[in-house]
């Protein structure tokens, strides 16, 4: 499968990367060419430093998805209605993962939803007819994700309306080793979903255990 990562120079962006390019076709998103090129050179000797075979290619965020057939989204909310303006022209039937979580910071850290409830929501809506988006991989540790040589063990909860989209989404996950995909519901639950991240993070500062993830017991 062809996937494009926006947003694939970041923290959960560079575990993604990682973790799929041993299987699939991923494309490394930025607005930047020269940021993509130098992370996506970092993620291929990375891989092959550890034996792994890869296909994995850095370009501008436009031809990442004009390539792909899974989109992933995981740039920060600020940046998410001028992202999807400028590769808006490149959406056709694609399915749209996004790992959105609008948050702001007070001393710690809170949710800080939309008027449409949830960022999954808000994205719905700015996206064109046809491309299915799937809500998803909210709570994983990224530093943990990013790390090939650690053991996960983390449930991803999934929100969607469309089954398709959903059970491809699901088999991603499961192509991560440690990671189990869980359905959450229908994409306008996707705010409690979202508002989890807030909440490992915080519970990261105040106990002091870093790298936090959810595994339903």
């Amino acid at each position: 499968m062809k996937i494009a990562i926006l947003g694939g120079t970041g923290s959960i962006g560079e575990g993604l990367a990682l973790r799929w390019a041993v299987k699939h076709e991923v494309f490394v998103g930025s607005r930047k060419l020269e940021k993509a090129l130098a992370s996506t050179d970092k993620y291929r000797k990375i891989l092959e430093e550890s034996g792994d075979t890869c296909t994995i290619t850095g370009c501008v965020n436009p031809d990442a998805v004009d390539r792909a057939d899974v989109v992933v989204l995981s740039v920060p909310y600020e940046h998410v209605s001028s992202t999807i303006e400028t590769i808006k022209p490149y959406l056709r039937d694609q399915i749209i993962i996004s790992i959105v979580v609008p948050m702001k910071k007070n001393g710690h850290f809170l949710y800080a939803p939309p008027e449409s409830g949830c960022a999954a929501m808000e994205i719905q809506g700015l996206l064109p007819e046809g491309v299915k988006l799937v809500s998803a991989f909210h709570n994983v540790s990224a530093k943990k994700l990013a790390d090939i040589n650690n053991k996960l063990d983390m449930d991803v909860f999934i929100c969607g309306d469309n089954e398709e989209a959903n059970n491809v989404v699901s088999d991603l996950v499961k192509d991560i080793p440690g990671l189990n995909p869980m359905m959450a519901g229908p994409l306008e639950v996707s705010c409690m979903v979202e508002s989890i991240t807030p909440l490992l993070v915080n519970l990261a500062k105040f106990t002091k255990k870093k790298h936090l993830g959810i595994k339903s017991v």
